[in-house]
């Protein structure tokens, strides 16, 4: 099997219908030193009369990302499959925007909504109820829409008085819970999820999983990484299996599947 997927490429007229468009991405990111091996090399500096101590990065570059071009279609829904490590939850950072590419190019169509953590832009020191108001505004919402949302995000978080308390005291489901209901309050032309409909507890992951179908229905693009072939199989009609940060099989969710599930990663 070849390493990188030959991706199609769409005609003139289909790029128009193009919620995610991505040409050769790479991404490297630096490998930090240890607070030991500093230590050790401001020694060794010392010893040879040098008084240079930044040494913050070992001079070596991980490729996280290596040479990803692929299409996704509005009204697509792609799961990310891949093992830990593959490069899925870089990937959706990079469609997020968080991490800029080293080369390539990526372009995404339409607002954007991202779940990844539980307390992911959220003010720890303010309440739930403050932080469904600050994530609102965030996502670029007025006041009033949010007034119109506060009802039905409440009633989805089910935090209780917990709602009034400092995000700081919550458990990471109870964040998950409030930061899910916020997200997917308002269908985002582009939703990006890295593991969170598989979190929390039975009755929070089939509301979670019914929240998205009923957003998928609302909106146009997901882009979902997991490691259950259940909940890919259920939302997605296509997959990405990423490997060492490059497509092996961009296509049918189903034939993706099989693929992954049969061949070892890394094989050729």
């Amino acid at each position: 099997m070849q390493e990188t997927a030959n991706i199609p490429t769409s005609t003139d007229e289909q790029k128009n219908d193009l919620a995610i468009e991505v040409r050769d991405l790479h991404l490297f990111m630096p490998i930090k030193r240890s607070a030991s091996q500093v230590l050790k090399q401001k020694l060794r500096n010392a010893a040879r009369g040098s008084t240079r101590v930044d040494f913050e990065h070992t001079g070596v570059y991980v490729r996280a990302i290596d040479g990803i071009s692929l299409e996704i279609h509005k009204g697509d829904r792609v799961g990310l499959i891949g093992n830990n490590g593959a490069g899925k939850s870089t990937f959706l950072k990079v469609l997020a925007g968080i991490y800029q590419p080293s080369s390539g190019e990526c372009i995404v169509n339409g607002s954007v909504e991202t779940l990844f953590t539980s307390k992911m832009a959220m003010d720890k020191d303010a309440s739930g109820y403050e932080n469904i108001y600050l994530m609102g505004y965030s996502m670029g919402l007025g006041k009033s829409q949010i007034e119109a949302l506060e009802q039905d995000i409440i009633d989805f978080a089910d935090l209780g008085n917990f709602l009034y308390l400092p995000v700081r005291t919550y458990s990471a489901g109870m964040a998950t819970r409030l930061g899910f209901a916020v997200a997917t309050s308002v269908g985002p032309e582009v939703l990006l999820i890295d593991e969170v409909v598989g979190a929390g507890d039975k009755n929070f992951r089939t509301k979670a999983q019914n929240r998205i179908s009923d957003t998928i229905s609302s909106s146009g693009t997901l882009v979902l990484a997991s490691h259950s072939d259940s909940i890919i199989q259920n939302f997605c009609n296509k997959v990405c299996w990423l490997d060492s940060g490059r497509v092996r099989f961009f296509g049918e969710t189903e034939e993706g599947l099989e693929l992954y599930n049969g061949t070892p990663a890394g094989a050729e």
